[in-house]
């Protein structure tokens, strides 16, 4: 009897990571060629005229500029900002280092644009509290700040962004082989010419690295800019392709300038690499001894002081002026005659867009960071524990959306889905194929940092035994490497629930998010209910990050129990 060809079977894991190639390329590069076949095509067929008009129009070089000198001042405050209070926490005795480390953490996760209407409650010309009282009370009218200009716009993006610089240098601070620069002042450098000469060049990949990330994330923002650069006419290039969706005869030209939004970007990264490839940070040193922290002396006052000044710019006073506006029943009248808890009575119980809006904002941002992760965790699975050819390509393109900003991501896949026969804009669906698209690298990141720190031979002994890949992975994997993905799953959800850039281009009534319900009540003149919306977003944020610490930290420990038995 002839024997039987062998019958092809589909694995498990075969289907799994066929799933997420399908998905990377549904997500991230189906949207950008279509991005790009928008900018060059035409109802007559292909044209660069979309671009001409983007490189040539005075408007669009006006935009272009102005995103440009935006991020260069963010980027340089950024570092002037992040880098002192880094090494004030990693190398100097300077009191109250949680006070700093709360600072940029806050500043971090507080949303830029409810930042920037806190400012304009604070230093606009006319009603702002401060102005006010600077003008009219103190009688110093010279001492008064117009926040809708250049300045105030980099002065609400810089307190956003320098918490990169901080924290990457910290990190790298940390790190550094403590024995060069006690060989430095053993051969007389003082102090200051060690931190400068010794340490700063060390750590110049990470500061570099931060100010990269301050110089994306500022040019990016769509919110702050909006809120703070259109009064101004200080136009940028996120506010001016937002303005081209207006009619759908924009729509092309809207794509030529995403795709310079990805070129500055690009060229962005390509100059700091080039600056890194021509000289060399690597120490000899396996294994740094811990650093002696510098004495300051008197001079820890003055650092101590500045980190202070940067608590009040960042967190005190926009916090303070958003309570205080929710509570007033017309902010810029005598504020004790002038309370109120109407705002809050009016945004929960008589708004009928509140309740929609957080129930949807939590929603996608729950499962964009639950899909963000798991396709994260499957790309890294293939990146380090597969054969499969290809599979760092992969990797790159996952890592795409990093660069690309929210109204960028928002444009590709308008242009993506319109020409599809299933009509996704102004659904929630799109809402979430543009998070889950925008944050996948953080999901990546994440689990591709934890699969690192398993070791393949546990694996590898589950399969010996018998165990199936779809059990390995349960059974072995995914209980180790849980902690890293629910940190990754945080990273994600955090700035998704948050997230207006690309909402404000895909939502419609019935997907409104919680950040588009902000910025439309602003639009629309409603100051006190947008500051009572503003702290009830804030108060939500910090509830979701609040329980998510509390259930990672039983994941933690369960999956501790887990190593240990």
């Amino acid at each position: 009897m002839p024997a039987r060809a062998p019958r092809f079977r589909i694995r498990l894991d075969q289907v799994v990571m066929a799933a997420a190639v399908v998905a990377l390329i549904v997500l991230i590069v189906l949207p950008l060629g279509s991005l790009f076949l928008g900018s060059v095509t035409t109802e007559q067929g292909l044209t660069l005229d979309n671009f001409h008009e983007a490189l040539t129009g005075r408007l669009y070089l006006q935009a272009i500029a102005n995103s440009l000198i935006l991020g260069a001042w963010t980027g340089l405050f950024s570092v002037l900002i992040g880098l002192p209070l880094a090494w004030a926490v990693s190398r100097t005795n300077v009191p109250a280092k949680a006070l700093i480390t709360l600072t940029a953490t806050l500043a971090y996760l507080s949303p830029p644009f409810l930042t920037a209407i806190a400012f304009v409650n604070l230093f606009g010309p006319n009603s702002g509290l401060i102005n006010k009282l600077m003008r009219d009370v103190l009688g110093l009218p010279f001492l008064t700040f117009d926040i809708f200009t250049m300045k105030g716009l980099v002065l609400v993006t810089v307190l956003h962004t320098f918490p990169f610089v901080f924290l990457l240098a910290a990190s790298a601070l940390k790190s550094v082989d403590a024995s060069y620069e006690e060989a430095a002042q053993i051969l007389g450098a003082s102090k200051w010419r060690t931190a400068f000469s010794i340490t700063a060049p060390l750590v110049t990949p990470a500061i570099l690295s931060g100010t990269l990330l301050a110089f994306v994330n500022s040019i990016a923002l769509f919110g702050s800019q909006a809120i703070i650069g259109l009064p101004g006419r200080v136009v940028t290039l996120p506010t001016r392709i937002y303005a081209l969706f207006d009619s759908p005869e924009g729509y092309g030209l809207a794509s030529a300038l995403s795709l310079v939004f990805i070129l500055v970007t690009v060229a962005a990264l390509f100059l700091q690499r080039s600056f890194l490839a021509r000289r060399s940070f690597v120490t000899l040193s396996g294994k740094g001894s811990r650093p002696q922290l510098v004495n300051l002396g008197p001079g820890r006052w003055l650092l101590f002081g500045f980190a202070v000044l940067v608590f009040i710019l960042a967190i005190v006073l926009p916090y303070s002026a958003l309570i205080a506006v929710s509570f007033s029943k017309s902010w810029g009248l005598d504020f004790w005659k002038n309370l109120t808890l109407y705002n809050y009575r009016f945004i929960l119980f008589e708004y009928d867009v509140t309740k929609r809006a957080i129930l949807n904002s939590l929603f996608l941002a729950t499962l964009a960071a639950l899909l963000a992760v798991t396709i994260g965790a499957v790309i890294g699975w293939i990146e380090l524990r597969s054969k499969i050819p290809g599979r760092k390509l992969l990797d790159y393109v996952a890592l795409v959306p990093l660069g690309l900003p929210g109204i960028v991501m928002a444009v590709a896949l308008i242009q993506f889905w319109l020409k599809m026969p299933i009509a996704l804009y102004g659904t929630l669906t799109i809402l979430l194929l543009a998070y889950t698209a925008r944050y996948i690298p953080l999901g990546v990141r994440a689990a591709n940092a934890s699969l690192r720190q398993v070791d393949p031979s546990l694996e590898e002994s589950a399969r010996i035994l018998g165990a199936g890949w779809g059990m390995t992975m349960r059974e072995v994997t995914l209980p180790l490497i849980r902690p890293g993905l629910f940190a990754g799953w945080l990273l994600v959800f955090v700035p998704s629930i948050q997230e207006l850039s690309a909402s404000i281009l895909l939502f419609s009534s019935s997907s409104m998010t919680l950040a588009v319900a902000v910025y439309n009540l602003y639009e629309n003149g409603y100051t006190e209910p947008v500051a009572a919306l503003s702290i009830i977003n804030i108060i939500i944020i910090g509830a979701a990050i609040w329980l998510a610490h509390w259930l990672g930290g039983r994941e933690t420990t369960r999956a501790g129990g887990l190593g240990a038995t």
